[in-house]
């Protein structure tokens, strides 16, 4: 995982100050994990929307003739 530095004023800086004072969270990277995981509970941005846009591609790459496939035999899986 990479690191950035952000730098959080007006708005965006009250809200992670109030969750620091508050309790909600110890640090300002922790304040920033809670709320993007509060946004994915909201917007379920993960599993279920990112697994229909990939099957989308594939699909799509299927249909178009970009992605082939073939037979295999379960022989080939041992």
């Amino acid at each position: 995982m990479a690191n950035a530095n952000i730098e959080l004023s007006g708005y965006t800086g009250t809200v992670v100050e109030r969750m620091l004072s508050l309790g909600y969270a110890k640090t300002k990277t922790e304040a920033i994990r809670l709320a993007l995981f509060q946004f994915d509970q909201t917007y379920k941005l993960t599993d279920e929307q990112a697994y229909d846009k990939l099957a989308g591609k594939i699909l799509n790459g299927l249909d178009s003739g970009k992605i082939k496939t073939r037979k295999f035999s379960l022989k080939e899986l041992d």
